[in-house]
């Protein structure tokens, strides 16, 4: 049975054009831009105020959770436990490798940008555990003053891009919702607690976005093994419709896959055939060289056999 890479053509977070990877580097260009000439500052104070005005001791705890949820070494356990289920392994080395590629060109990005962090400072009206304290956007030193772009909101991008790539056998819905909502969901945790400004969450949004698109594009994450792709088929897209027996969330792009996965097994039905044909090919050369062989050692011996009768009948 043959074990050459199929590319999954289907799957559009796999896919990603050239020219969509193009639009978001001018568009983080453009949103640089505007952050850096601080044409933004009453916005930002605006925002700040706005949810200074909303604070409360449970919306306090609500947001504290939900914003460690994107800590970075909460993503990386994420990654990891990724990597050990085998049907998710190679997508949990990309996540990894995306988590750890953002986070070290945003700490040497913030500084050239030189974008402070808001100068309110966060207090809770709650009671947190001793030593309990909200991870910093950056790990280094040189880059812990600086909040452009965020890199709290790049790695959940990373993350839901991932995830939604996963799950988008399962429900495109879904996949497109987690990857947009989660990063938000995150942003607003991070204006009402103070970290970023709203330039510092999309500039992060799309930088995230930029690299791990690359990330995926350049490890080829839509090659995998007929084997593979044919069980992810099987046990992932074909769910049932509740008005019917159809297919749903995949459109036309599922039914292009049903006939790739035909493609496959017809191939592979083929290729099994083959091999049988060989097999018993083998098997009829086989025998015959054993009878030729059999036939070969018999003829001496019957040879003998008539010499002995005979000098027997000589005698």
């Amino acid at each position: 049975m043959t074990t050459q890479p199929y590319k999954d053509t289907v799957n559009p977070f796999w896919n990603t054009k050239l020219s969509v990877i193009f639009l978001l580097v001018i568009s983080f260009v453009i949103v640089s831009g505007v952050a850096s000439s601080g044409i933004t500052n009453n916005l930002d104070n605006s925002i700040a105020g706005f949810f200074g005005s909303l604070q409360d001791p449970t919306l306090d705890l609500i947001f504290i959770i939900i914003t460690t949820t994107s800590d970075t070494i909460n993503l990386i356990i994420a990654g990891f436990v990724l990597t050990i289920i085998k049907r998710t392994r190679r997508f949990g080395m990309i996540l990894l490798i995306s988590l750890v590629a953002i986070t070290i060109l945003v700490t040497y990005i913030k500084p050239l940008f030189g974008i402070e962090h808001p100068q309110e400072t966060f207090v809770p009206l709650i009671s947190l555990p001793e030593k309990f304290t909200l991870e910093r956007d950056s790990f280094m030193p040189l880059a812990q003053g600086y909040s452009f772009p965020s890199n709290h909101i790049a790695s959940a991008v990373a993350f839901g891009f991932i995830i939604g790539g996963l799950s988008y056998r399962y429900s495109f819905r879904f996949a497109l919702a987690f990857m947009i909502s989660f990063p938000i969901i995150i942003g607003f945790t991070k204006l009402y607690l103070f970290q970023h400004n709203l330039m510092d969450l999309i500039g992060g949004y799309l930088f995230g976005l930029i690299i791990v698109i690359l990330i995926v594009k350049g490890l080829k994450a839509n090659i995998q093994t007929p084997k593979n792709f044919e069980r992810v088929q099987e046990e992932e897209i074909e769910v049932e419709d509740d008005e019917g027996g159809e297919v749903k969330d995949g459109g036309d792009g599922v039914d292009g896959a049903e006939e790739e996965v035909k493609e496959v097994k017809q191939a592979e039905k083929e290729d099994e055939e083959d091999e049988e044909d060989e097999e018993e090919k083998g098997e009829i050369l086989k025998k015959k060289t054993l009878g030729k062989l059999q036939r070969d050692k018999k003829t001496p011996e019957s040879k003998m056999d008539n010499d002995n009768n005979k000098k027997d009948n000589l005698s």
